[in-house]
């Protein structure tokens, strides 16, 4: 049990009110005002009682009471509005959510809120949230009319507003409520946007506020149904710093922008928040507001709730401050940061092993623990922490840190080779996703699922189901960057099966997206496998064109090991058209570097092709080096032994080329089999030990 002096966290229907204009009238005749608080303490105080609230406190003409049902709080406005008459004129505001409860008072966004909706007001009339009428037991009992999905200018916030409405409570003109009304967003496409990191208006020390608080909204956001958010990674490829709205939507294919500004002054944060609309081409939402120190820990959780109402997404399960503990909620910020800016892991961890001293309730900062080490490959710590972080997740029910936990543990599990245990996390993460209605948490999932069977249980189709359901989910989501991944992955499997048609289709789609969105590596990567898949079925042009294309993008990277492998690559291409002298310029290219970079798991295979060039030129060349490298070649596919028996008309490595052949002929779907001995080595090693027998 809590000792009673330590704050905790309630649920709670908070309602606000005060009698409109009671300032002025005071200032007219006190006796008369002080007769007004009298009166409304006479009439509301015993109501409060009747419907099981609380009076929290007064404030001057004002009162705060708390509910643990909502229908109660809008019992005990409803009934006292009706008793009052016109000369006391209060407003009432109700918002309900975890409030902070310390001793006999409470503290809390929620308090805040209901303050602002009771200030927005008519006399006579009762205002509440949205948040308030989802608790209801009895909603259908309340007669509502809507205001909308309004901006609390000042304090960063957006409410949907419904007022009460009933014959004996004043009911307001929506007309009146147009101002700080929000255009939520409404078409039928899947909302998208990028949260541009905030700028840092303060001290360069305090930079770490702005960036961690922005790449744990890009979090929250992300996992809230519905949407798709860009990456931070993605987004910090760029130069956002110098795009306007109009060019970061068109790089990162969003239509919401949101941009906004942190200033840390002494114990106070200055925000704002501007969320713009490019297709509209409109502000949706902008704000200006001041937050104390205390309150750092809510702040995420605000601007998340107010982009996700605006785009007209909502997250299945209920957000909760993560700590009220400031301290320990600064400390990970910095951890954050420095973990994505520094990779100094030694300090990162000292932060966070403080922030979880501070709070031991801090499970984003134990997630961050556990990933510091994950990243540094300390499996067995970085297991133990997520093991932890699990059990706490699912004891509070935290299904966003539930996700993450067995996601971790699935990847740590896979690397580990344990891949049944994998599969299993891996299976529990989809389920927590599903629950929490996580649309990009479900397609992952399916995704590394789908990966895992195909690749280490060797279960084509059921791989190809879960990675169908991976590719419908972005592709409903818009997001190309994991689209193009997941058909990467498809064209993979389709090869594995024999069905290099299929390969080509899905190799193409995926390129064709990368290109779009300008993925330069990733568009690399698929060049090449294509490049070797028209070579493999012996469409050389085809290949040619893709592996030079290759070539020109690998020269541009600093990766010594890529371009030695992609010479070595289009040199077999050129030797197979029987272009020998471009074959053996690009094949000397490769070995100058592997040379270079000591790299010996290409020599064997560059050496062959070089010598058989030198054969058929009739130059000499050194057999005794082919056997020599055989001894210290670990790999050696059934290709570069073909490559050799033609070097050395040597039938035992025509015999190793034939039976690395049956084998993988073997591993190829029954249907494929007859085509893909028709490709050009495949057929020539067959035809080739068929005549020797």
């Amino acid at each position: 049990m809590p000792s009673s002096d330590k704050p905790t966290r309630k649920l709670a229907a908070i309602m606000f009110t005060d009698i409109a204009g009671y300032t002025e009238q005071m200032s007219k005749d006190e006796d008369k005002a002080f007769a007004l608080i009298k009166k409304k303490r006479e009439l509301l105080l015993p109501l409060v009682e009747k419907y099981e609230g609380k009076l929290i406190k007064e404030i001057g003409d004002g009162t705060l009471t708390s509910y643990f049902k909502a229908d109660n709080a809008i019992d005990c406005a409803s009934t006292f509005q009706s008793k009052t008459d016109t000369d006391l004129n209060v407003r009432a505001g109700i918002h309900t959510g975890e409030v902070i409860v310390d001793k006999e008072d409470v503290f809390g966004d929620v308090v805040n809120v209901a303050s602002r909706l009771e200030s927005i007001a008519v006399p006579g009339s009762i205002f509440v949230s949205k948040e308030t009428i989802d608790k209801l037991e009895i909603s259908d009992k309340v007669n509502l009319i809507s205001l909308g999905m309004q901006s609390l200018k000042g304090v960063g916030r957006l409410i949907e507003v419904y007022a009460i409405k009933d014959e004996s409570i004043v009911v307001p003109n929506p007309d009146d409520y147009t101002e700080n009304k929000i255009d939520v967003h409404s078409d039928d496409e899947v909302p998208s946007i990028a949260i541009i990191p905030f700028k840092n208006k303060g001290a360069e020390e305090d930079v770490f506020y702005a960036y961690g608080i922005s790449a744990d909204l890009i979090t929250d956001c992300s996992s809230a149904g519905l949407i798709r958010v860009s990456g931070l990674s993605d987004i910090e490829k760029l130069d956002y710093t110098n795009l306007d709205n109009t060019e970061l939507s068109q790089k990162l294919f969003v239509r919401y922008i949101s941009q906004g500004m942190l200033w840390k002054m002494g114990d106070m944060f200055q925000l704002s928040i501007e969320l713009y609309d490019t297709k509209d081409k409109k502000v949706v939402w902008s704000d200006r507001w001041q937050e104390k120190w205390d309150n750092l820990p809510t702040i995420k959780m605000k601007l998340s709730d107010g982009l996700l109402k605006a785009l007209d997404t909502f997250s299945k399960s209920e957000k909760t401050v993560e700590t009220t503990n400031t301290e320990a909620y600064e400390l990970y910020l910095k951890a954050k940061y420095m973990f994505s800016n520094s990779r100094d892991m030694d300090n990162v961890r000292g932060l966070l092993k403080k922030a979880i001293a501070l709070d031991n309730n801090l499970i984003i900062a134990k997630n961050l623990l556990g990933l510091s080490y994950r990243v540094m490959n300390n499996s067995s710590k970085a297991e133990k922490i997520f093991s932890s972080n699990l059990i706490e997740a699912e004891n509070t029910g935290n299904l966003l840190c539930m996700g993450m936990a067995l996601g971790n543990l699935g990847a740590i599990s896979e690397k580990k080779g344990e891949y049944r245990k994998a599969l299993d996390y891996f299976t529990r993460a989809l389920e927590s996703h599903k629950k929490d209605d996580d649309k990009n948490g479900i397609a992952k999932a399916y995704c590394s699922i789908g990966f895992i069977i195909w690749k280490r249980f060797n279960k084509r189709e059921k791989g190809i189901e879960y990675l169908n359901n991976s590719l419908k989910i972005f592709e409903e989501l818009g997001d190309k960057n994991l689209s193009a991944m997941t058909m990467s992955y498809f064209a993979t499997i389709y090869n594995d099966m024999g069905d290099l048609d299929k390969a080509l289709v899905y190799n193409k789609r995926g390129l064709e997206l990368s290109k779009i969105i300008g993925d330069k590596y990733s568009i690399l990567n698929l060049s090449r496998v294509r490049a070797y898949y028209y070579d493999k079925i012996g469409a050389f042009n085809k290949a040619l064109d893709s592996a030079l294309c290759v070539i020109e993008m690998t020269e541009k990277f600093v990766d010594k090991i890529a371009t030695c492998k992609d010479y070595l690559y289009v040199s077999l291409i050129y030797f197979n058209k029987k272009e020998y002298q471009i074959a053996q310029k690009y094949l000397s290219k490769s070995l100058v570097i592997q040379d270079e970079i000591k790299y010996d798991k290409l020599k064997l295979e560059t050496t062959t092709y070089l010598f058989l060039i030198y054969k058929h030129f009739e130059k000499a060349y050194n057999a005794i080096e082919i056997y020599n490298l055989i001894k210290v070649t670990e790999e050696i596919d059934y290709k570069t032994y073909f490559a050799i028996y033609q070097l050395l008309n040597d039938k035992s490595y025509l015999e190793t080329a034939y039976k690395q052949l049956q084998e993988e002929i073997n591993g190829i779907e029954d249907e494929f089999k007859t085509k893909f001995l028709s490709y050009p080595i495949p057929s020539a090693i067959v035809e080739e030990w068929e005549r020797v027998q």
